[in-house]
């Protein structure tokens, strides 16, 4: 009789020990389940709160472009196709909005040609042989294979970045501890690589929208120095691919902002027009 009490309290006890462990295992389920859910909800308000963060970087950048109203600059540029290269000394005045001087000379410092650029217009003339050429701004898409506004080309010429505005944040990431963020446009694709403070951008990646049209734009910016209310970039290198490919690269010797223009001209009257 003793014997067997004993077995029947060991099983009862195993029961119990059973029953414990199915109600300790349901409520660590629970509790797991709930801290799943918290854990989720808590990275979608990572997401949240970090898309949030990620738009406030990048409409800083595009609304807190380099402002001026007068620009005056020594540039060095060299230009490449795949049939020719080049190299100028550039100095360049610009009044915002208004008129773009452009005076380039060559390795013997011999002026090759001078341009003025407007909202609608774009004149050069060549002084060896006095010839001049009005051309519409439409141009400017001849020579740079994407479609250059005035606006688009001051942007260019100050460091400022290009195709930002009005797009639409499509995703980010970090990588080597620089956000990229990509964004779609009504024309391009844009990725923006920024530096790791967030305040410099470092590089622009343009892809068309329309994939027929196969066009691809690379800029680079270097050498950033701190101005008033903004970091301009001292160097950039170009690079835009279509039907053909063209090369750029600008290094900035001089400048100054809000100034009297300085390199002014005005085209001879003696000038042939085309």
């Amino acid at each position: 009789m003793t014997k067997k009490l004993a077995q029947f309290s060991i099983v009862i006890l195993l029961l119990s020990s059973c029953a414990t462990s199915r109600k300790v295992q349901v409520i660590q389920d629970a509790l797991s389940k709930r801290d799943s859910i918290n854990t989720l909800l808590n990275d979608e308000k990572t997401k949240v709160d970090s898309g949030l963060i990620v738009k406030d970087i990048v409409e800083k950048i595009t609304s807190t472009k380099l402002s001026f109203n007068t620009m005056n600059a020594h540039i060095k540029v060299d230009y490449q196709t795949l049939d020719r290269s080049d190299a100028f000394i550039t100095n360049i005045s610009i009044e915002k909005g208004k008129v773009i001087y452009i005076t380039a000379r060559g390795a013997m410092g011999v002026i090759g040609l001078k341009a003025k650029i407007t909202n609608d217009s774009v004149l050069i003339y060549y002084p060896l042989s006095k010839k001049v050429e009005k051309r519409p701004l439409s141009y400017l898409q001849e020579i740079f294979k994407i479609p250059i506004t005035y606006t688009i080309l001051e942007d260019l010429i100050v460091g400022n970045p290009i195709f930002v505005e009005n797009s639409d944040i499509v995703n980010y990431k970090v990588n080597n501890n620089k956000l990229q963020v990509s964004m779609a446009g009504k024309l391009f694709k844009n990725l923006i690589t920024l530096s790791e403070d967030n305040i410099k951008v470092l590089h622009l990646k343009l892809d068309d929208i329309n994939v027929n049209q196969n066009r691809t734009c690379d800029i680079s910016y270097s050498d950033h120095v701190a101005t008033i209310q903004n970091q301009f970039p001292m160097s950039r290198d170009i690079a835009i691919s279509s039907q053909s490919r063209i090369e750029i690269h600008m290094e900035v010797k001089d400048y100054t902002f809000d100034d009297p223009l300085k390199y002014t001209f005005v085209i001879p009257k003696q000038g042939k027009r085309k």
